[in-house]
């Protein structure tokens, strides 16, 4: 025998439908005060580095006086200093490049030792021992290969990392809002303006010897891409063209993505998995990336061909990119009919046919600036270009920008 299912009556629904909207109303006005709070908040947050700037400005110039007699600064942090003297272009003087770095850190209150970046191997034993040693900073003044390489040392602890980008490209510092010029990039260090900052990370099958990204990771194209550039940053000039081969003979593929337990099915050469909004060379993948949103953000270029792919890339490149849709997670798999290589930022991991992706967030504690990569950019920071064809900056002393609108979070 069956029992007839029945709706309930509509004096219960319309009840029901008032109960709900009751709470909503009640749910609503909470949100829109913690709203307001964390405005109020947000304000009091931009006054107080815009006071940090100006007392930093004023304090910097007595200090530069003072050193140049040959007087000890009062008030100074000891740091550790990682210095790439293979970074940036080969004609310039290195060591008129690291004293001038050396003496602009001293004159913003910050005495370093320094350490030469000889490999990466180098480079994360300096971050490891400066952390073991219990120093507050670690300064990299290098490019985004070593940036990586000291991060992932970093993962974690109470050492705040600063930045001096002399590298090619500047990714993370262009991303984070960090002056490329070396003044102003150690004046924004002496103001000391922090965030905690995300990683991505990709599993592998060693799982100690997980991969950490603050660019961006991919699967196909991508990482033979990464691994073109690589050769030609290199030198490899022996690589370079077995990379190309493999770039142009790539095809069309089954791929299943699941983000954060959505699955999509698609039709692609080319997955990338971004941490922040630039990569390679300066191109604008990710425009709504942010580094502090604990997200990672998915673009997965389903049935694009080679016309397609070269006329996204390009807008890309000049920073005007289409409206491919970009899909936020925080955990990422990827399987795929074929092994494919993958690429965290420039490592290349062999290939394989399921790749784990996640964000670790808030993992970093940097010193940032007006960045394009922030949620909460400081907008008291020494102004810094976003792309190569930026208007150059100043060399002068920290700005005080606050009257100027933060960046939209596309």
């Amino acid at each position: 025998m069956f029992h007839e299912t029945r709706e309930p009556a509509m004096p219960t629904l319309l009840k029901t439908l008032k109960r709900m909207q009751e709470k909503h109303a009640a749910l609503l006005a909470k949100v829109e005060k913690t709203t307001a709070r964390l405005d109020r908040r947000k304000l009091k947050l931009t006054a107080l580095e815009s006071t940090i700037a100006d007392l930093e400005g004023r304090i910097a110039g007595p200090r530069k006086r003072r050193s140049a007699m040959g007087e000890t600064a009062r008030g100074i942090r000891h740091a550790q200093l990682i210095f790439n003297p293979t970074s940036g272009r080969d004609e310039e003087d290195n060591a008129m490049r690291l004293s001038r770095i050396v003496s602009s850190l001293r004159a913003h209150g910050i005495e370093a030792a320094i350490g030469l970046k000889t490999s990466g191997k180098a480079a994360r034993a300096l971050a490891r021992d400066a952390v073991h040693a219990g120093l507050p900073l670690v300064i990299v003044a290098a490019g985004d290969g070593t940036i990586g390489d000291v991060a992932s040392q970093l993962i974690g602890t109470s050492t705040v990392m600063g930045l001096v980008p002399i590298g090619t490209m500047n990714n993370v510092a262009r991303s984070l809002g960090v002056p490329l010029e070396i003044d102003d990039a150690c004046a924004l260090i002496g103001m000391g303006t922090t965030r905690h900052i995300d990683l991505g990370r990709v599993h592998t099958n060693q799982g100690s010897n997980d991969e950490y990204f603050l660019e961006c990771a991919g699967v196909g194209l991508s990482a033979i891409a990464a691994l073109a550039g690589q050769s030609f940053e290199k030198r490899h000039w022996g690589a370079l063209p077995k990379a190309l081969q493999r770039f142009f003979e790539a095809r069309l593929g089954a791929m299943r993505i699941e983000l954060d337990g959505t699955v999509i099915e698609a039709s692609t050469r080319i997955v990338t998995v971004s941490n922040a909004p630039l990569m390679a060379t300066n191109m604008l993948a990710a425009p709504g990336a942010k580094m502090d949103d604990g997200y990672l953000d998915v673009s997965v270029y389903d049935g694009m061909g080679d016309a397609a792919l070269v006329r996204h890339f390009l807008a890309a490149s000049s920073n005007t990119p289409d409206d491919l849709k970009i899909y936020r997670a925080r955990r990422v798999t990827i399987t795929t009919e074929e092994a494919v290589l993958t690429n965290s930022d420039m490592s290349i991991a062999p290939e394989r046919h399921v790749i784990e992706i996640e964000v670790v967030p808030a993992a970093l504690s940097m010193i940032v600036g007006n960045g394009i990569g922030l949620t909460l950019p400081v907008e008291s920071a020494p102004s810094a270009p976003t792309f190569a064809h930026d208007p150059p900056t100043s060399n002068g002393p920290v700005a005080d920008q606050a009257s100027q609108p933060a960046p939209a979070h596309s």
